[in-house]
């Protein structure tokens, strides 16, 4: 046999085992993550642990924690980095456990994170937060703190790290909604006082105005998109039906 002939044998071998089950098995094997989870993660992970261990989500027993793991699952899912999922992990830090972004920087340098790390996830944590530790949070203040995060969310960049820390967010809490009214319970009855401090109507301004602005934000990105839709969808099925409202 000539040579020509084994070097033509020996490739549609070679194809033939590259298209193989076992072989494209070993390729996804090989494949790298986008990043892979160092201190800055563990940090972040230790310091959500301790801050939010005996906190329940709002009207049940339900860990708190449950909430601040998925909506980090989802900023990792949809492109995120090593910061911002870090970051999704400690969204509620500083509205819910009344510490400062310094404060927050500093635990996590304790915990093992780099200062650049730990200043970075603070400034996601710190864009990310409704309102100010110094306010009430309660009926009277409701609808400023909203106009306030609203407004802060439509001035930021398509690239500003926090936008899909805040979208994830929003989208775990609605469609944490979504699946009680698909359970029965009316939206008027789900957002009853004084569990939330704002009715159907209002919250139905406020979701749907925060749809608007990622869509206008991040719709042109294709990983995030499918976020964007997902929170769209059920803003649309969850307030079907209720009154309009304008502050």
């Amino acid at each position: 046999m000539n040579t020509s002939k084994v070097r033509h044998m020996w490739s549609l071998m070679t194809d033939l085992l590259r298209n193989t089950r076992v072989a494209q098995l070993r390729q996804m094997s090989e494949q790298r993550p986008r990043w892979i989870a160092g201190p800055l993660t563990h940090a972040a992970l230790r310091l959500a642990t301790e801050l939010f261990a005996a906190k329940p989500r709002k009207g049940g027993d339900t860990p708190y924690l449950s909430h601040l793991l998925a909506v980090s699952a989802l900023v990792m899912e949809h492109g995120g980095t090593e910061v911002q999922a870090a970051g999704a992990l400690l969204h509620d830090a500083i509205e819910d456990v009344k510490i400062t972004a310094g404060e927050l920087s500093r635990r996590l340098e304790q915990r093992g994170a780099s200062q650049a790390d730990a200043a970075a996830v603070a400034a996601v944590v710190e864009a990310c937060t409704d309102g100010t530790p110094d306010q009430k949070r309660d009926d009277g203040d409701w609808l400023q703190r909203k106009q306030e995060y609203l407004a802060a969310l439509n001035v930021k960049r398509a690239s500003d790290p926090a936008l899909l820390v805040s979208l994830a967010d929003k989208v775990h809490n609605i469609e944490d909604t979504l699946r009680v009214t698909r359970g029965g319970t009316t939206v008027e009855d789900f957002y009853n006082k004084p569990r939330f401090k704002a009715g159907a109507p209002e919250q139905r301004w406020y979701y749907s105005t925060l749809a608007r602005i990622f869509a206008e934000k991040l719709a042109a990105n294709a990983e995030v998109r499918p976020l964007v839709e997902r929170l769209k969808g059920a803003v649309d099925e969850i307030f079907r039906g209720v009154e309009d409202w304008q502050p």
